[in-house]
């Protein structure tokens, strides 16, 4: 499950070769039950690592809860998106979907995390308005990853990013009121 530190920023690479258009996912990533605890394990702690910069503003009392809650969507959203594959009957394209699609979530992560030190650090907002087309770029490939490797409609790629968002939110919103009220 650990990935060293080598083998993560190899994956980067690899990712942003991939979205740049000159290496393909297979081509990218190990793809195996070990690369999908590798990518799994890399997209908590980047999380973790992220978050670091709202956790300064909410409070550190509420950091390990995220550190939970945030593992617990992530994993929830692979094992979902798994037995959704098996409904649908493309249950063996599973492991060529998710590891592009939790690399790409990372790189994201890192991206908008260098977005906002850089606002922070300088004081000009309007660096955030970078995240707009960046988020658009990230977006644009999390859908064409879902739509290449499984096949999907753009309608079903659509539905597997907004099942994720949906998942964190309603994790993140549920464990901020839990610890609002303790």
């Amino acid at each position: 499950m650990n990935i060293s530190p080598s083998a993560f920023i190899r994956y980067l690479q690899a990712t942003i070769q991939m979205m740049l258009g000159k290496q393909t996912p297979e081509a990218s990533f190990d793809i195996t039950e070990d690369g999908l605890w590798q990518a799994i394990f890399a997209s908590w702690i980047i999380s973790a690592i992220v978050s670091i910069i709202p956790m300064q503003a909410i409070g550190w009392k509420f950091y390990p809860l995220f550190l939970v809650t945030s593992l617990v969507s992530l994993l929830s959203f692979v094992i979902l998106v798994y037995y959704f594959l098996l409904r649908i009957d493309k249950a063996p394209l599973f492991l060529r979907f998710m590891l592009p699609y939790l690399w790409l979530s990372v790189v994201q992560m890192i991206f908008f995390a260098g977005i906002t030190i850089i606002s922070s650090a300088t004081g000009v907002v309007e660096f955030s308005l970078l995240s707009i087309p960046a988020l658009i770029w990230i977006v644009y490939w999390l859908i064409r990853i879902a739509r290449q490797q499984l096949g999907v409609t753009r309608f079903v790629a659509f539905g597997l990013l907004a099942g994720k968002f949906i998942i964190e939110t309603i994790l993140g919103v549920t464990a901020g009121m839990s610890f609002a009220l303790s």
